[in-house]
């Protein structure tokens, strides 16, 4: 992380304002609050020339600008305490914390201010007026989640905390960002046992709130699989205890759309409901991901109207470029290049995530008329210059 370049300063959360500090004589003393970090560096080096040598500053480290796509981590990390608690979010809400937490290192001990590119969120189309309020209402929302977490005598003591604050959209800098609270921050990083893994650009790529909930669930008991879970104790964890009281609506409107969102990723899920009597009382989920499909064929187009198949062995994550690219309208001759190109885990991560807006947009008729596939490959040949040399 880097170093702060104005020692001496830092950001103080709950006021919003720079503070300016130093030691005199072994004791912490403030210096005063500013509205910039200039400002309160400049109080910090005339508190230094009145006091000499007694007082003295401590670089401290502060996060700059937001880091690019590839140097941000394709995986993101919570404890298992976390995903235990209910919390409701909305889809928007779910991808702002996601980001948030692809900010975070896994050995960090102390809140800083994470800050997220807005391209990561939305396409600069998307961002008019309607799509800054609805960012303003997903920090609203995001920002009034409290987590409850465990406590020695749970009968009698609570403990809420706040998941995120300070919140930030910075429109002329293109970015958001926000600190996590203290009382939160242990349970993301330093992490040990009892945690789930989660895949960034399959996180990014669900469109339904309720399957991103689904996502991190099944991803914790996917270790213990096949885990038998309560209906109410599912209801509870997903969309609340007084909703959905027949089980075939949870059933119709929840269960089985999140599942089959999630069996398009990397997901093998299947289910068996048992009853009692003539209720659903529980559901058994079988839970598999990062599943060996079989091979697929490629089938290529020659210019005399013959084709030859192509078997091709391909990982699950070249299995859902491959279905992305095909989505995007790219011939099979264009995909065949690409997945030839383009490889690695990192890279083929980065390619879903690149062309997710166009796929979003494309999906949602927010460009109509533009060619979808032409758009595709300037922005492969862009992002990945060797399939230019390829052609």
């Amino acid at each position: 992380m880097p170093i702060n370049p104005y020692p001496g300063t830092t950001f103080e959360k709950t006021r919003g304002r720079w503070k300016a500090q130093g030691r005199l004589n072994g004791k912490t003393k403030s210096l005063g609050y500013f509205d910039t970090q200039e400002e309160a560096y400049a109080a910090v080096v005339k508190a230094k020339q009145d006091a000499g040598e007694s007082l003295t500053v401590l670089p401290q480290h502060i996060p700059t600008t937001p880091a690019t796509a590839s140097q941000r981590p394709a995986t993101v990390a919570q404890s298992n305490v976390l995903l235990e608690r209910p919390w409701a979010m909305t889809l928007l809400e779910a991808r702002i914390f996601v980001l948030l937490l692809q900010g975070l290192t896994r050995e960090e001990t102390d809140s800083r201010r994470i800050v997220v590119p807005l391209s990561d969120l939305a396409s600069p189309t998307q961002l008019g007026g309607g799509g800054y309020n609805q960012l303003h209402a997903a920090m609203k929302g995001l920002d009034a989640v409290r987590i409850e977490l465990p406590m020695p005598n749970r009968k009698q003591d609570l403990h809420l905390v706040p998941l995120v604050h300070s919140l930030k959209l910075d429109s002329g800098q293109g970015t958001l960002s926000g600190y996590f609270s203290d009382d939160v921050l242990p349970y993301l990083t330093n992490l040990v046992d009892n945690f789930t893994l989660g895949q960034v650009g399959d996180l990014l790529s669900i469109k339904s709130t309720l399957t991103h909930r689904f996502y991190w669930l099944l991803k914790s008991w996917e270790f213990r699989s096949p885990v038998t879970v309560q209906v109410d104790k599912l209801r509870e964890l997903t969309t609340g205890l007084n909703t959905y009281q027949q089980f075939t609506e949870y059933r119709r409107s929840v269960l089985k759309p999140a599942v089959d969102e999630l069996n398009g990723l990397n997901f093998d899920i299947s289910y068996v409901e048992h009853k009692l009597g003539r209720s659903v009382d529980a559901v058994e989920f079988h839970i598999k991901s990062n599943v060996k499909r079989k091979h697929k064929q490629l089938t290529l187009p020659l210019e005399k109207g013959t084709a030859v198949a192509l078997v091709s062995e391909l990982t699950p994550l070249q299995q859902k470029v491959q279905t992305r690219l095909q989505k995007l309208k790219l011939t099979q001759a264009q995909i065949k290049k690409v997945l030839e190109v383009v490889i690695g885990e990192e890279q083929l991560t980065k390619l879903l995530k690149e062309t997710y807006p166009i796929l979003r947009d494309f999906e949602t008729k927010a460009k109509p008329g533009e060619n979808v596939a032409a758009a595709t490959m300037v922005l492969l040949k862009s992002t990945f210059p060797a399939i230019w040399a390829a052609n």
